[in-house]
Formats: C-alpha cells, structure tokens, sequence
C-alpha cells in the first residue's frame, strides 16, 4: 500500500464536507474518486496533496504515519496534482514549465544543461515533441498537459492525483492520456482519477470509491460493478431513460431558426440545419467538427463567409452578439468561466449582465429593481446560493451554469445556444438541467444544446444533427435515435455511405 487515509472528517462553518472516509491506494494503481459535486472529492483531494488539514483522521504513507505540512511537502515525498485549470505559465518556455518551482542549481547558479537534459528524457518518455524554448502558452491543451505530467515526473512523483484531466481533450488525446496513464502504472506510479465521465472510469481504472454528500459510500473493482449501479451508488437512486418520449412542446410546423449554407473553411462547410418552436435539437460531434463554431456563428460572436439565417421566417443579420440578442437568441458558451460568467462578480450581477437597460432609474441603475429580478430568475432556475453578493465563481459548477440560464432567461432569450452545458458537473446536476431545458421549452422556447457525450444527447433531444469536419452528415429524429448510429456519423459516416452499404 503506497497511501491510506482513516477516518478522515473535515468541517467549514454550517458544512461538514467529508465524514469519517478511508481511502487507499497501492503503487502501481489507478483508483477513480467518483461523486457528484458536493460530495467531497476535491476536499478528500487537497487532503492527499497537503493543501489542507483534516479536523479528523489519520494519513500514512508507505505504512508510516504523516502529516503533511503543505503541497510542497507533500510534492517532496512523491504526491503530484494536476488540476483541471493547468497551471502553467505561458510566457515560460517548456523547459521552465517543467522544472517551475523546483529549478536546479550549480554552484549558486542554474544548472540549464541538467534542466535541459532532463527535461528532454521525460518529454521524450511522454511523447512530447515541442522544443524546450517554445513558449508553453503557444502550445495545444494536450500538450499542456503533457508538460504538468513532466513537472511531477521531473519531482520523481509516485502518485498523480489527476482532475478531469480529459474535459479539452479530442478522442485520439484521450486515448494517447491513457496510454501513457498504463505505462506509468508499470512503472509503480500511481493514479487518482477525478472524472464526470463514467465510461472512463471502466476504461482506465482499477478500482473505484464513491463519496456522497461527505460520507463514503461504498468501493468496488471495475469489473464487478456497471454503469447502472455506479450511477445508482452516487446518486442514491435510480436514473431512468426513455429513448422513446415524444414531448408535446415540439411544434413542427414553425420554425423559429433557420441557417442555410454556412460557410467559413475549414470550420464550416456548407452548414444547413432548422430549429422548430419548442425543439430541443442536439448537435454531435467530434472536437474539430465546427459545432462551437456554429453556435458561435449564429450567435453572432464569428462571421460566417457565406450563406444567411432566418429567425420567425425573416432574414437576420447577426454580425454582434447584441444583434442575436435582440433576435432574442442567446449563448451559453463552452467555457463559462472566462466566457460566460464573471467569477469576481456577484451573483445578482452576473444574472442582469445583459438586461441592465431593464434597470435603468432616473439617476443610473435601479440597484433595487435589479436585485428582485436576479432573485426572482435565481428561485426560477433553483439556483443553490448563500446571498446575491456572494461571487458567483463561489458557486458549484452547476449552480454557475444555472446562472448562466437565468442571466439568458431575464435578456428575454427565446432561442438557447448551448455549448456543453454539462461540462464539469456531476450527473445530479445534469439531470437538474435537463429538467430546465425541458421548462424551458415547454414555455415556447427553443434550445440547441452540442454535447461530447451522446449518451446526454439522447437523453434530453428531440432530433440530432451529427456534425463532422464542418459538414453535416446525418440527423435523427427520436424515434431513431441509435447511439453507434450516431456515434460513426459524428465520426464521418455520411448518409450517403449509409445508403450505399
């Protein structure tokens, strides 16, 4: 057994976020830490990287008792965290990237040469091709990543606490992460994996803890437990699909969206698609197969070379996002963080961002008239909040992207762009905005919703329009919806070839 934690319990005022959980994993094993948010895996998480202390509990590592005084110590004695958010400096080069923090030296002066020669043997090892001067900030996400696994490596690291360490990544970078997760496995090193993706976990993993609300819920091997009974296991319940529900809401003979031809190579390529009232119409892809830049282009954010979009049958001409809005079509965009939320913002504020003119008094904003609507729109969405002045980057993934919604919903949005909304957030939460597209649509509104997870594609859609290198190659209609259909028309399968086969 490399680590164990007993008993561990950790409190904040009003929230006792773990209760008494063990935890251990052994040298060589990659152990997946599942639960929805809340449940306590980042805490858990930052205990086993001696970012905090527990109010309870003991750690051992090797079979030895510990306390860790920080990440520093914790990092010294082999325990690594890669996070989501990469923490990489960009104007740095690769070579200092790697070695950040913990830089070597030589007779009071940095020892380049050793950096370098080390630097280059465990790039090499990982398959990272980049030169040791590029600028890390010039490089792709995957390769990013490759450099944060060099940076632990390069601290002779025997346990890698991974966090979603798949959310930018393309299939073939998936598949190339785990690869190289197998082969650090051979040589003793193990893996924490922090994960929303649940075929994942089968792909990858060992052995799996599940955590709900604080407490520890159970563990199992991989190989006797299924996605149902996992899911289950989080949730406390089970969760139903019915591929076949046909909704009421959907009415086929208006159509409120319409975009013909779009073209800006090599995004889009010839791009046609229609969006009925009540509709919520699903857009699979791949990355790389345009489906944010599509959004992007009917929002108004990106021009398109050629081709035009409709709204209610008229012709619009989006060439801003403020154009969109007042055609009452509003983004949620992929990253809402950077691109959808200001974090530093309180709540309140984040919700009127594009309706302030709403809220307009004699002598500037009506602070009062803003604060009913932001709560009046938080209580509609069930936004889980202290006050409206906490920051909304205080707030659980899917409570931000609720947010997000309500700030659409008050600019008087009746057409919902949205681009992986369930992006980072667990399954509760996604069901919880599954519900709300559902309400939303059935008050008249229309949704687009792009999704890397057909599965959720599946289970919120009325149609689906698949999506590869910019072209559309089929869509589906409820009835026949098929999810390896799907799955090798998002990867290039045209009707064209269907019907020839």
């Amino acid at each position: 057994m490399l680590l164990e934690a007993k008993g561990i319990a950790k409190s904040y005022p009003g929230v006792k976020a773990l209760k008494q959980v063990d935890f251990s994993i052994d040298a060589g094993e990659v152990v997946a830490v599942v639960g929805e948010n809340g449940a306590g895996k980042s805490t858990l998480m930052k205990i086993l990287a001696g970012a905090i202390q527990p109010n309870e509990g003991t750690l051992h590592l090797d079979g030895k008792q510990i306390e860790f005084a920080g990440p520093l110590d914790a990092q010294s004695r082999g325990i690594c965290t890669i996070y989501q958010e990469l923490m990489i400096v960009p104007e740095l080069s690769v070579v200092e990237n790697v070695f950040l923090g913990h830089l070597k030296q030589k007779n009071g002066f940095l020892d380049w040469p050793t950096m370098r020669k080390q630097a280059a043997e465990i790039l090499d090892r990982l398959g990272l091709k980049a030169p040791l001067a590029a600028k890390a900030g010039d490089l792709s996400v995957a390769e990013q990543q490759l450099i944060e696994i060099a940076k632990s490596l390069s601290r002779n690291s025997r346990l890698l606490i991974m966090d979603e360490p798949t959310a930018s990544l393309s299939k073939d970078e998936v598949a190339n992460l785990f690869n190289l997760v197998r082969s650090l496995q051979k040589d003793g090193i193990a893996v924490i994996l922090i994960t929303h993706h649940l075929h994942e976990i089968f792909e990858i993993c060992d052995r799996l803890i599940v955590l709900r609300d604080g407490d520890y819920v159970g563990a199992a091997t991989t190989d006797e437990i299924d996605e149902d009974d996992l899911v289950e296991m989080m949730l406390g319940h089970k969760v139903q699909i019915d591929k076949s529900l046909h909704r009421a809401a959907v009415q086929h003979d208006q159509i409120v969206l319409e975009a013909r031809h779009l073209t800006r190579k090599p995004e889009l390529d010839n791009v046609s698609l229609s969006l009925h009232k009540g509709e919520v119409l699903g857009i699979a892809g791949l990355m790389g197969a345009g489906r944010t830049e599509l959004v992007r282009a009917l929002f108004g954010a990106d021009p398109f070379e050629t081709g035009e979009v409709k709204v209610n049958g008229s012709l619009a001409v989006l060439s801003s996002p403020r154009d969109a809005l007042d055609h009452k079509i509003g983004l949620a965009p992929e990253d809402r963080k950077t691109q959808g939320l200001i974090l530093s913002m309180p709540i309140g504020h984040n919700v009127t961002l594009p309706s302030l003119s709403d809220h307009s008094g004699t002598l500037g904003l009506n602070l009062n008239s803003e604060t009913r609507t932001a709560a009046k729109l938080c209580e509609q969405l069930f936004v889980k909040y202290a006050n409206l002045d906490q920051a909304v980057g205080n707030l659980s993934g899917g409570n931000q992207q609720k947010v997000v919604l309500a700030k659409l919903l008050g600019a008087g949005t009746d057409i919902y762009l949205l681009d992986e909304p369930t992006r980072g957030i667990d399954i509760g939460a996604k069901e919880a905005i599954f519900d709300l597209i559902w309400d939303l649509t059935n008050q008249g509104s229309s949704v687009i919703i792009i999704s890397s997870v057909i599965e959720e594609l599946i289970r919120v859609c009325d149609r689906i329009v698949c999506l590869h290198l910019g072209r559309v190659t089929q869509s589906y209609n409820r009835d026949e919806f098929d999810l390896n259909r799907i799955m090798l028309n998002a990867m290039g399968k045209s009707a064209d070839t269907e019907a020839a086969e």
